[in-house]
């Protein structure tokens, strides 16, 4: 099951799985993090965890459209 080789289909499935599940932790992520910095939390970690997690995206998304182009 996890070492299979993809079909194409599956392939945009798993595309398509992704966006909303990134959607849900950059949402999750961010309002913890908007919760913890009005409640005086130090240092707001969940925060840290989403900027990383956006800059890792956009940083690989540029890679692989710069390779493709």
């Amino acid at each position: 099951m996890f070492f299979k080789k993809m079909t194409k289909r599956e392939e945009v499935n798993a595309h398509q799985a992704a966006v909303p599940a990134f959607v849900f932790y950059l949402l999750a992520l961010g309002g913890h993090a908007l919760y913890a910095f009005f409640q005086g939390d130090r240092p707001p970690v969940t925060f840290v965890i989403l900027m990383a997690g956006l800059l890792v995206f956009f940083a690989a998304d540029w890679l692989f459209n710069k390779r493709h182009s």
